[in-house]
């Protein structure tokens, strides 16, 4: 019996039952559709990872996006045949989308970073926030190579009269951080191959990119390695207030297998901490449904994922932070595996 028909199983236990359940009859079609369709089976891979880093640096956006605020959780989203779905079948059926997932010969990470900064800006007394992005790109090929690229963008603040009243100024320091300070105006992008091989990272723990493809493909199995991977990050606990981060890593951030990718939506399905909030749209306007969890215990930000039902891609990353704080949204451009070679970060 294939994953796919122990999916099926576990969803829809009584096939001829009169009362199979709020939308079980569609996600029963909709997972053996995607059955139907052939696929290429993920290969194990016989080399170790080269140096990659994929921990996305701190930038925010050129366009305004606005702060994030929690919604209420919404009666269980209609399909478009008008069956209520329930949030646990929505994240089944993105994990038997996800085991139709394409190989390609780099796995490949584009992202755009966006972020409201907390402290003001001025040096005439005159405060304000800005706004800052940055495109990220992560590559990693089979034989071991690595490559990464940067590419910081316009900076705004995000009250433009204070800012007229402190001289209009096109570029202000970061402070403590290193590097150019925020610009008005894009600045150049940087690609590199790596030269020295380091570990991509799950959570604190250090992997290659061959163990990440032997992560398990049971839910039950893939929570206690994810545990495992949070114990790694000293000063973090519970472990279990981790897991849903750390399984969302898995999602979009990670060169997780098809069949992993689709334990990790479902281990997700099973957290009590996961709220399936319905319909919505990520930054660039993409439909999608919103997926949210405390994190550690709701001691830091609340996380919402926008995730495409019909691909299972996650398209956004966004943090929702209390009023007054600082804000970080990812919008995940591209992400999984593709024969596109690796080449500088680009605005098309």
């Amino acid at each position: 019996m294939s994953d796919i028909d122990n999916l099926v199983k576990a969803i829809d236990l009584a096939p001829h039952a009169p009362d199979q359940g709020p939308g079980a009859r569609d996600l029963r079609e909709a997972i053996m559709a995607t059955q139907a369709r052939p696929h290429r089976a993920a290969r194990r891979l016989p080399w170790r990872a080269g140096a990659i880093g994929l921990a996305a640096v701190a930038a925010g956006a050129a366009v305004f996006l606005g702060q994030v605020a929690p919604t209420a959780v919404p009666s269980p989203t209609p399909t478009s045949g008008g069956t209520a779905l329930s949030g646990t079948s929505i994240l089944l059926a993105a994990a038997a989308k996800a085991e139709a997932a394409p190989d390609g010969a780099y796995w490949h990470l584009k992202e755009l970073h966006t972020h409201q900064r907390l402290w003001p800006y001025s040096e005439n007394g005159i405060t304000y926030r800005l706004e800052t992005s940055e495109l990220s790109e992560r590559w990693v090929a089979k034989d071991g190579r690595t490559w990464a690229g940067f590419r910081d963008l316009a900076a705004r603040p995000l009250d433009m009269e204070a800012w007229r009243r402190d001289g209009s100024p096109t570029e202000w320091a970061k402070g403590k951080d290193p590097g150019p300070p925020f610009s008005t105006s894009p600045g150049e992008a940087m690609f590199f191959q790596n030269k020295k091989k380091h570990s991509l990272y799950w959570s604190a723990m250090p992997m290659t990119l061959k163990e990440i493809e032997a992560l398990p493909a049971d839910p039950e199995a893939l929570k206690k390695r994810a545990i495992e991977a949070i114990r790694r990050d000293n000063g973090v606990g519970p472990e279990e207030d981790g897991l849903p981060r750390t399984l969302a890593d898995l999602l979009y951030a990670l060169p997780a297998s098809p069949q992993v990718r689709s334990a990790a939506y479902q281990a997700l399905a099973t957290l009590p901490a996961v709220r399936v909030e319905g319909p919505t749209t990520d930054p660039r306007g993409r439909p999608g449904i919103a997926v949210t969890f405390l994190v550690q215990g709701g001691r830091t930000p609340q996380i919402r994922l926008i995730i495409d039902p019909d691909t299972s891609k996650v398209l956004a990353v966004e943090g929702i932070v209390m009023p007054d704080g600082d804000s970080q949204v990812n919008v995940v451009l591209e992400s999984g595996w593709t024969d596109t070679k690796p080449s500088p970060p680009s605005t098309d």
